[in-house]
């Protein structure tokens, strides 16, 4: 799976590096009140010295952070003292976290996840426009028109003008005409739409504008592309540009939610629930798709060696090779494991419409419907999906 590949390619080149690496996630969303007048340089100095990192490592940590960083919400840092270095600078929001020991990977696996590349196809009564979510690229990365660091706006061309709508019935000669303008105008979109599905690796797709338009240009799209529609939205790019564009990225957020309680739904029927069944399963490569609760505050026993997680915590021995484990958080855990045995990981975070920083503590009652609820209420926390399910023989 893509995302395995990804976790395992940067776990190998972190892991190569002697000491302690320094990993940092810091939030410098400029809409958040905590970070007016550059606050996150303040909460970084008193983290870094807290840790007690080594000046050498601070200072390239410090450095990076003072280089300008145009629309990022998230900076992402990763300092070895050897001299390696790496930065991101992502356009959606993480929680802020600071770790200095083993690479810290969860917060990269929860972007991963929550932002694989969506599109919005708008078909506007006047126009057509494409939008791709792009929140692990340089916010300026190949758009040609608006953006939110979010999403872009990708170029549309096209050989006719967009079709007028018509007030005509049916029965009249001119209607159809325009009907068939129409159709082979969106057969030509939905050409286009394929092309930029498959160029920047779109998941899923979402078609905005009246609804008679989005129906229509559905009918139009090939199998493939009609496969990764997840939504259809009555919405229409009127008014401040920014707003339209914010407008879709409540739809994705959305859309993305209702995805993984669909997931969780399909696991709580035919998957395996909790900590300890869906590790073993895990562990024995049953589980291909795992769905988790951020934050879970637990820890586990791990062999190096073997490349297991102990169930025992009291078990200072790995059970399969005789050699001496150590107690690592579940979250390091789960990364580990989903990238080992090429699962997906997912996480699935509580939903707070009060929250006004991605670390603050939410306020507001949650819907016991909440996938996050649903996970930490009857499940542990931790679902997966099977790669195939046992029947019984005849």
């Amino acid at each position: 799976m893509a995302q395995a590949e990804d976790v395992r390619r940067l776990k190998e080149r972190l892991e190569g590096h002697p000491g302690p690496i320094l990993s940092v996630y810091l939030s410098v969303n400029a809409r958040y009140e905590e970070n007016q007048g550059q606050a996150y340089k303040v909460r970084l100095r008193d983290s870094l010295e807290e840790m007690e990192v080594p000046k050498d490592l601070a200072d390239r940590a410090w450095e990076s952070v003072e280089e300008a960083h145009p629309g990022a919400r998230t900076l992402v840092l990763f300092v070895a003292e050897d001299g390696f270095f790496e930065r991101y600078n992502l356009q959606v929001d993480l929680p802020e976290a600071f770790h200095f020991g083993e690479p810290y990977l969860a917060p990269l696996v929860l972007a991963l996840d929550e932002h694989e590349p969506y599109g919005v196809a708008l078909l506007d009564a006047q126009e057509f426009r494409f939008f791709v979510s792009a929140p692990m690229e340089e916010p300026a990365h190949a758009s040609t028109g608006a953006s939110s660091g979010f999403l872009r706006e990708v170029e549309i061309e096209s050989r006719q003008p967009y079709p007028k709508v018509g007030g005509t019935r049916d029965h009249d000669p001119a209607g159809h005409t325009r009907q068939a303008h129409l159709h082979r105008f969106f057969k030509e979109l939905a050409e286009q739409t394929r092309k930029l599905v498959l160029r920047d690796g779109i998941k899923h797709l979402i078609l905005a504008g009246p609804k008679e338009r989005t129906a229509a240009f559905r009918e139009t799209l090939p199998q493939d592309v009609q496969e990764r529609v997840v939504a259809e939205e009555q919405v229409e790019a009127r008014g401040p540009e920014n707003e339209a564009i914010e407008e879709f990225e409540t739809i994705v957020e959305r859309a993305e939610k209702e995805r993984k309680a669909g997931l969780i739904y399909q696991a709580r029927e035919s998957g395996v629930h909790g900590i300890k069944d869906t590790i073993e399963a895990l562990q024995l490569g049953q589980v291909h798709h795992l769905i988790a609760l951020w934050g879970l505050d637990a820890e586990l026993r791990w062999c190096d060696f073997d490349e297991l997680a102990i169930m025992d915590i009291s078990g200072q021995e790995c059970t399969f090779c005789g050699r001496e484990t150590r107690v690592r958080p579940l979250m390091d855990v789960l990364v580990d494991l989903a990238a080992i045995r090429d699962a997906r990981l997912e996480f699935v975070r509580a939903e707070n419409k009060v929250v006004e920083h991605p670390n603050e503590v939410g306020r507001e009652e949650h819907n016991r419907e909440e996938p996050a609820d649903v996970l930490r209420g009857e499940f542990d926390g931790l679902v997966g999906l099977l790669r195939f399910t046992l029947t019984e023989q005849p």
